[in-house]
């Protein structure tokens, strides 16, 4: 039996509904090194903290240590393997904390 087709409306339907889920802000994983009063190693945050966001001002590639959750495993194979975007951003957010920052 054939499958009746849906109508434009029910197809504007489907479409509003999917760029709704879109629109959800996607939780970030810092993968970087516990800064003390900025980021706490391995946690899952809805929006970057106000206070890492100061820091990514002075230290841009701290941003990249923020990833999709999906993202993970390669961000940990980076850091394993000592290579990658996010191992040069965890090293320079090290840096940060070495240097004094919180």
């Amino acid at each position: 039996m054939p499958k009746a087709k849906t109508s434009t409306a029910e197809e504007a339907n489907v479409s509003e509904a999917a760029v709704e889920t879109k629109k959800e802000p996607e939780n970030l994983m810092y993968v970087g090194p516990t800064i003390p009063g900025i980021a706490i190693q391995n946690t899952i945050y809805t929006k970057i903290p106000k206070a890492a966001a100061e820091a990514c001002k002075e230290v841009p590639e701290m941003r990249n240590l923020f990833i999709p959750i999906l993202k993970y495993p390669a961000a940990e194979q980076m850091l394993r393997t000592g290579k990658g975007y996010i191992f040069s951003a965890y090293k320079k957010a090290l840096q940060f904390k070495e240097e004094g920052g919180k």
